[in-house]
Parts: C-alpha cells; structure tokens; sequence
C-alpha cells in the first residue's frame, strides 16, 4: 500500500489530535503541518517530525492529503485551494460560515475529482453506529449537546459550533425535509449565540428538540429517540444505549396498565420496568472516533469508498444551521426591542 503524504492545517486543540493520530496510521506519512502562530506549528513538528510551515500555500505539492483545522472562516478559501491542486481535503466542522460557501466547495470538490470529507466526529462514535442498526422511522427527537466555555470556535456561534453535530444526526435518520423552525438563542460571553433552542418539525410530521449550550456547567452529548416500537437513549460520551420496549405480555395484551391495582405490587418501578417495558442497556466498547475518521478518509482518499461524511451532508447541515440562525436574530432583535437594549449577535 502506497503511502499518503498528508498535512495538517491549523494546530491547535483539534488540529493537535490530527497530527497525533496521523503519526500512528499505517499507510500514512505527515510530511507537513501549517500554523500562523510559530510556538504552535513548532511544538506540532517536534511532536511528528513533520515540516512546519506558516503558510498553507507551501504544501501545494507536497501533500496528497490534508486537513483543515482552522477557524470556520476560513475554510472556503483553504478547501478549494488544496481541491484546484489535486488534493484530497477533510475539513473540520462546521464546513464552512454559510449556505454558499459550502456550496462553493462542494462544486469544488466535484469539478477537480477530489474526496471532501466533512468532520462531523460523532458519525464515529460507536454510539451512533450501533444506534443505525436499531433506530427506524424516529418520531419524536430530544438532543442536547452541552459544554463548559473553551475559549475556542467563538468566531462562530453554538449552532455552527456544537448544535450543528445533532443536526447531522437527526437528518441522517430523519430523511425528511424540515417544513418549520422556532428557535430562540442568547449570547452570554461571545459576541454570537452561546445557548440555543431550536424545535424542527419536519413534512412526515416527526418532531425534533435540538438544544446546545457552550456556558453549561457540566458536560453532555445526548440524544433520544420515540419511534412506533421503541424509546431509545443514546449516550455519546458514555458509549453506551438504552432500548425501551413493551414487554412481551403488554404487547399481546396479557397486561393492562389501566386495569392494574399498584397497591397489590410488591415493586411497582421494578413491575413497569420488567413486566410491562422491557429495558436493554448496552455499555459499547470505547473506540478512538478521530483515530476512525482519520482512518476513514485515508481509505476514501485511496478509492476504497466514498466518504463516510460528504460535501453533500456537509452542506445539508450548514443549510438547515443557517435557517436555525436566522431565527435566533429575529428573537434576539425581538428581545431587544422589548427590553431597550443591544443584544445583537453581530
């Protein structure tokens, strides 16, 4: 197997975690890694042995491969530079600030022959991969997505930065077009939403809550799912998921809760939970979900199948953010007005 000459644009707190795992795939050979800031690009070319470069124009036939870790703004520019030379580009999310800059690389990538992969991480995550084998036609969807402040991606707001993974998600199951948006968002330390609310109702009638928050206290990556025969509760940062079922005596109508006096129950929580729902908890086994991108789009790179998360899906998810945003301002200007103050997120 050929090796890959691959860079990495960008080396802070994500593009770090690219250089490391780079080091370590077979078949691949980190050549370069770019960053403005020296301190920065030097740590990351002791760290591989790679060559640092301040400008991402210098690894223009140097690599076959790169990613781009940078701020959000600038990946349009970035993207279609690498794609018009040749080379194969995984951008990290969001895949870009707008609608039409995301278009703009998609076309990119089609006219050039390139792979665009799209670093939507949580397609990874072995959560999600075995909840694609269980979860059919969702009904009803609660996600949410909290973090502590980092400091980091405050060039754009909660929807692009966090909110936009569950996006993905629930259009990856939902293949439905989203009819309405309600959403509400607050900017609490950036300049853009930090907390954001946004209710999706989609043509087939299912309903999806999406909520984000970058100023929580504590940390969660969750989602739910209602479907006609199952509640699911997905967990990302525990691995694991939580299957709700009717019990086999309630779905053939032996049991009926209505009928049922729970004065004569010894253990009602157990009797719901073990007679009447049949519960399955699966603890999955933690895996490396960037070290599996990375993997991923190498293969993608070399032919071996298309790209897990694609320009396409790229652009669907920065579609329906951009919608989400648009409603946000208009309660925020709503907001202000009623209050008599500057709540702008520009």
């Amino acid at each position: 197997m050929a090796k890959l000459r691959v860079g990495v644009v960008g080396c802070g707190p994500m593009g770090r975690g690219h250089v490391r795992h780079y080091g370590g795939i077979e078949g691949c050979d980190l050549v370069a890694v770019v960053d403005r800031d020296p301190k920065r690009r030097a740590e990351a070319a002791i760290q591989s042995g790679a060559r640092a470069f301040a400008d991402a124009k210098d690894l223009i036939g140097r690599v076959d491969a790169v990613s781009i870790a940078t701020p959000t703004t600038t990946h349009k520019d970035l993207a279609l530079m690498f794609m018009d030379a040749g080379v194969h580009v995984l951008v990290e999310k969001p895949m870009a600030e707008s609608p039409e800059a995301a278009e703009a690389m998609l076309v990119g990538a089609q006219d050039k022959g390139v792979v665009l992969q799209i670093g939507h991480i949580e397609r990874f995550n072995p959560a999600f991969r075995a909840a694609k084998k269980i979860v059919s036609d969702p009904r009803y969807v609660i996600a949410d997505r909290l973090s502590p402040f980092s400091f980091r991606s405050v060039d754009v707001g909660v929807v692009l930065d966090l909110m936009i993974h569950d996006l993905d998600i629930v259009l990856e199951f939902l293949d439905d077009e989203v009819e309405s948006i309600e959403a509400i968002g607050i900017p609490v330390l950036a300049k853009t939403e930090d907390m954001c609310d946004a209710r999706l109702r989609f043509k087939g009638g299912a309903i999806a809550d999406i909520r984000a928050s970058r100023v929580s206290m504590k940390k969660m990556r969750k989602i739910r799912m209602f479907q006609q025969n199952a509640y699911l509760s997905i967990d990302y940062q525990g691995n694991s998921i939580s299957i709700f079922r009717k019990g086999k005596r309630y779905a053939s109508g032996e049991l009926d809760p209505l009928t049922i006096d729970p004065s004569t129950l010894d253990d009602p929580y157990g009797f719901v939970f073990g007679e009447l729902l049949d519960v399955t908890e699966h603890t999955l086994t933690s895996s490396d979900a960037l070290r599996d991108e990375l993997s991923s789009f190498l293969d993608a790179c070399r032919g071996l199948h298309e790209p897990e998360v694609t320009g396409a899906h790229g652009l669907r998810a920065v579609k329906l953010a951009h919608q989400i945003r648009q409603a946000v301002d208009v309660y925020i200007a709503g907001e202000a007005a009623r209050v008599g103050l500057d709540l702008s997120t520009n």
